[in-house]
This record gives C-alpha cells, sequence and structure tokens, in this order.
C-alpha cells in the first residue's frame, strides 16, 4: 500500500485499530504480534491470516516474516519447533504463499508405539537370525573350495551383500532422535553406507537373474561368462549412485541425518532398485515359461509338472528380489490397513533372507 502523502500516513494505524475492532479481531491481533504501526514511516504488510490460520504478522516492506509451523491442521500434527516463512513484499503487499516446506509431520506416539515396538521387535529378530544364517552360509561358500564355480560365486557376494546390509541395519539403531537433530556426520554416514550396500543387494540379484536368464533361456554357455564383469555390476555401478544421492542430500536437504520420508531426492537410488526388480521380473517370466515347456515335453504326469514349477517358482521370487516389490506401496493414512503393513512389512524384510 502506498501513502501518497505523510498526513495520511500518520492516520492509517488508528483507522486500522477501528477496523480491527469493528470485525472482532482486534483480540486475536494482540496476539500476534508485529511492527509498532504507530511509529511507522514506510510501507507495511497488514496483519493477516492464510487459510491454515497462521496469524501474519504487521511487518515493513521488503522483509521476510519466520512463524512456527502450526500444532495441528487437517488432522495431521506438525512439529512446532519448525518454521513456516512469509514474504512482505516491497510494495507493501503478502506473498500469495505462505512457504511450510520444512514443517514436519509427527504421529501420535499412543496410539503407534506398541505397534512400532513389536515391529521393532520382529525387526530384530529377523535381522538376528537371517544374520547368522546368512555369516554360516557365507563360511561354508568360502571354506569349501569343491564347490567353487561362477555360480557359487555369485551366491557368495549376493550373502556377503545381505550381510552387509543387516550389519548397518544394527548400526542404524544406534541413532536416536537427538542424534538425527545434530545431524552428525558419522551418523549421515552410516545412511550413506546402508543405501550402498541396499543397492549392491538389488543389483546382485539383478546379476542372479542374469545368469539364471543366459544358463536356461538363452542356452548359452556360462563358462564364457566372466566373474569380472558380474563384479562390476554388483559392486561398482551402486558407488556412483549412492555418491550422487549422498551429495544432493548434502545440498538440498541436509538435515536429521538425512533420515525421514521417501522424496525425489532417494529416487536416485530408488530408481535403479525398482529398474533391476522389473527386469528380473521379466526374467522370472520368461524363466517359468522356458521350465513349462520342458516340463509338458517330458513324461511324466501333468500333476507333478505344475508342482515342479511352482517349487521352481517359489524358489526364484526371493532370490531374484521379486517380493520387495509388494512393499513400494505404503498405505499413508493411519489405521489398520498401516498397521497390517508395518507387521508385514517388517517380517518378509528381516526374515526372508533366512
Amino acid at each position: 500500500m502506498h501513502c501518497p502523502s505523510q498526513p495520511r500516513c500518520a492516520i492509517l494505524p488508528q483507522v486500522l485499530v477501528v477496523l480491527l475492532s469493528v470485525s472482532g479481531w482486534n483480540t486475536r491481533a494482540k496476539a500476534c504480534s508485529g511492527i509498532d504501526l504507530e511509529n511507522i514511516t514506510g510501507l507495511f504488510c497488514n496483519i493477516t491470516w492464510d487459510k491454515i490460520g497462521t496469524c501474519w504478522p504487521s511487518s515493513s516492506a521488503g522483509l521476510t516474516v519466520v512463524q512456527p509451523c502450526p500444532n495441528y491442521f487437517n488432522g495431521i500434527y506438525y512439529d512446532t519447533s519448525k518454521n513456516a516463512y512469509r514474504d512482505c513484499l516491497g510494495n507493501g503487499s503478502w506473498a500469495q504463499r505462505s512457504n511450510y516446506s520444512l514443517c514436519q509431520e509427527i504421529f501420535d506416539n499412543k496410539k503407534v508405539s506398541y505397534h512400532d515396538k513389536v515391529a521393532l521387535i520382529i525387526n530384530y529378530l529377523g535381522h538376528c537370525i537371517s544374520l547368522m544364517t546368512l555369516m554360516t552360509a557365507f563360511l561354508i561358500f568360502w571354506c569349501l573350495r569343491s564347490i567353487r564355480c561362477l555360480r557359487n560365486a555369485i551366491h557368495w557376494h549376493l550373502l556377503a551383500t545381505f550381510i552387509l546390509r543387516n550389519l548397518t541395519w544394527f548400526l542404524l539403531r544406534l541413532i536416536d532422535p537427538k542424534t538425527q537433530d545434530q545431524n552428525k556426520p558419522w551418523c549421515r554416514l552410516i545412511i550413506t553406507l546402508f543405501n550402498y550396500f541396499q543397492v549392491t543387494n538389488f543389483f546382485w540379484m539383478f546379476v542372479e537373474g542374469c545368469y539364471l536368464h543366459t544358463a536356461i533361456v538363452m542356452t548359452y554357455s556360462t563358462n564364457k561368462l566372466h566373474k569380472w564383469l558380474f563384479i562390476c555390476i554388483g559392486w561398482f555401478i551402486p558407488a556412483p549412485i549412492s555418491i550422487i544421492w549422498a551429495l544432493a542430500k548434502l545440498k538440498y536437504r541436509d538435515e536429521k541425518c538425512w533420515f525421514g520420508k521417501l522424496d525425489y531426492i532417494d529416487f536416485i537410488y530408488q530408481g535403479p532398485i525398482i529398474l533391476v526388480l522389473l527386469v528380473n521380473f521379466l526374467f522370472l517370466f520368461n524363466i517359468v515359461r522356458i521350465l513349462m515347456t520342458k516340463l509338458r515335453a517330458s513324461t511324466t504326469s501333468e500333476t507333478i509338472q505344475y508342482r515342479k514349477v511352482v517349487k521352481a517358482t517359489l524358489v526364484l521370487l526371493p532370490l531374484l528380489g521379486i517380493t520387495y516389490m509388494l512393499f513400494f506401496i505404503n498405505p499413508k493414512e493411519e489405521g489398520t490397513s498401516h498397521i497390517i503393513f508395518v507387521y508385514i512389512n517388517s517380517f518378509f524384510m528381516s526374515f526372508q533372507v533366512s
């Protein structure tokens, strides 16, 4: 708002107070502190409330006003320690929209604490059992030289990624909310390593799919396949993916040790994981098709044939990581569906490799 002359600007504060009194907003205005209108000499933004209900106090033109995030809005509780922002433009008018991008949702601990504790126990139990079985299998492949071949070498590397991912999962449990708020470098390093081992895990599943598809569908001699090529795919390709993700987080989301809900930056590593799972799904479809064709050509009965196909498919599902596709859709609403998802996800993600 532009004041053409000083006398009119001098009576503006009194007019504003009268209007607030008439409209019934004078009580709310007192609770929303801002600049002293009686001493103002230049352009300013009037006190206002946005659609969310946040009070934006009067402010001099050209300034950015900071207000705490709302405690509750549209059925969701928010962290009031974070702030929202709104610009008072140079012409004395407010920006059209307030900036609530830093406001984070919080959950009602009384409703979800019990289920979270049970899910955490399932996760600990599953990861412990899985880690023991993985270590046992890893040592068997390491000690028995008679079974060493390219196929078992791929299995050995896949086991190694599961072990490393499980170990870093236990390290993640050491990061409490207080440490997340401090955004320590070591906790950011741990979650970067966890994501790296997670990506390598899925890429070695992709290597498993490539090997099986080459041996069964393409009938290509596996003796001509090179181990170094699979090592590059499984260990080296995930490295730049994880580094790019970490650099993007450091620049755009450097807070809370990079924890939180998935955002567009996380698709830097989630995208390749989804891609290799889709490719493995195509591998699985083609492998089962070939198995069906071969079994139909055999002399066994049809019932036994289908039973063999089902057994082969059930073995290949976790080996190629197809079961992980069940957990890409996470129910957002708090309720029974979310609780069921938490239990099933905790069980499969921790016990699957057992």
